[in-house]
């Protein structure tokens, strides 16, 4: 049994094919548990069966790269249509993703499909930006943070954590992010 209390941060560890991801799609109602439930509260001291309408409330930023071809601010717009480059400025920054706002063409650099032109660790960055500017009350990052360097790791991690009141769960292998969180769950 695990409880993600609200506004907690929780990291998931194990190795791989423990189950991790499972637990993802789980909490994403993508799949169903065999045995068990998974239930959600809803502010008001009620508890409810976890189903699809709930992922409204879920921002998820999976392993790997979401990049889609066009503009960073396109990619950007796809987590909060109504972003303001303000908005997108400042998840830039929480993200460490400051680059971005650098580059000659700043938020209308051309970037191709999977953020082609990006390195990996700027595309997970932008990606999870994008995420940033989502609302939504609980945060699940799958190996989100794979592709940085231990130093921009920390710097978004302390971000994300610092600058958030939301439930925010790391599924990782990396023990950097445990010093991050309040509860670490290992598979």
């Amino acid at each position: 049994c695990y409880d993600f209390k609200p506004s907690s941060c929780s990291a998931v560890l194990g190795e791989t094919g423990s189950g991790k991801t499972t637990l993802l799609r789980l909490i994403l109602a993508l799949i169903r548990p065999q045995q068990g439930s998974v239930t959600i509260y809803n502010g008001e001291g009620m508890e409810q069966t976890l189903t699809p309408r709930h992922r409204c409330n879920i921002v998820y930023v999976p392993q790997g790269n979401t990049l889609l071809s066009g503009t960073l601010r396109d990619n950007l717009l796809l987590g909060s249509p109504e972003a303001t480059d303000e908005a997108m400025r400042e998840a830039l920054s929480l993200a460490c993703a400051d680059f971005a706002i650098d580059l000659p063409k700043g938020l209308d650099t051309e970037i191709a499909e999977l953020g082609g032109g990006l390195s990996e660790g700027q595309a997970q960055r932008i990606a999870i930006a994008r995420a940033l500017l989502r609302p939504g009350s609980i945060m699940l990052f799958d190996e989100a943070t794979s592709a940085l360097d231990p130093a921009t790791e920390q710097q978004l991690l302390h971000n994300i954590i610092c600058a958030q009141k939301k439930t925010v769960i790391f599924v990782t292998h990396r023990h950097a992010v445990v010093e991050y969180c309040n509860q670490v769950i290992r598979i």
